[in-house]
């Protein structure tokens, strides 16, 4: 199977060296990575090359894109995670993302799906009820940009609940 996805508009593929530089600008911006607890901040070149190393030789560490231009992230290692650069926010991408990923999740497995946002970000708590998300716990956790703990809303779908909306 192709570790690419095609969707309308976009292209989930894996990470280039080439990403590098608009990494650093897009999730090093604060209004992105204080959503992100496991990013830090500032987001250096460094960071963006170990990322990228790492990123290349996993599955499901994507890099969203549009034309030639990375515009975001996403991918599946314990729970679903996503993230879009401002200039990218409010345009339906970061849904049709996460969409297609899961999608690909679920025709792989019948194994339940993780995510969660950070207690305050309502454009994401939208996305993954908009998905089929639902509540679950919520725990503290450390984040690195913030250099504290946030508050986090776990939240899970069953693959009978993504299949029942398709």
């Amino acid at each position: 199977m192709s570790k690419c996805i095609h969707t309308d508009r976009l292209v989930l593929r894996p990470h280039r060296a080439e990403d590098c530089a608009a990494l650093v600008a897009l999730i090093g911006n604060h209004k992105v990575s204080r959503w992100l607890p496991r990013v830090p901040h500032p987001y250096t070149d460094v960071d963006a090359n170990t990322f990228v190393s790492r990123a290349r030789n996993e599955d499901e560490a994507l890099a969203i894109t549009l034309g030639d231009d990375l515009i975001g992230g996403c991918g599946i290692d314990e729970e679903l995670g996503y993230w879009l650069g401002v200039p990218y926010w409010g345009k339906g991408y970061a849904t049709e993302a996460a969409t297609a990923l899961v999608d690909r999740y679920f025709a792989k497995t019948n194994n339940s799906l993780a995510s969660g946002h950070r207690v305050g970000n309502t454009a994401s708590r939208k996305l993954l009820i908009r998905l089929g998300f639902k509540d679950t716990t919520r725990q503290w956790h450390f984040s690195q940009t913030e250099k504290a703990d946030v508050e986090v809303q776990h939240m899970t779908l069953s693959a009978d609940q993504w299949r029942a909306q398709a």
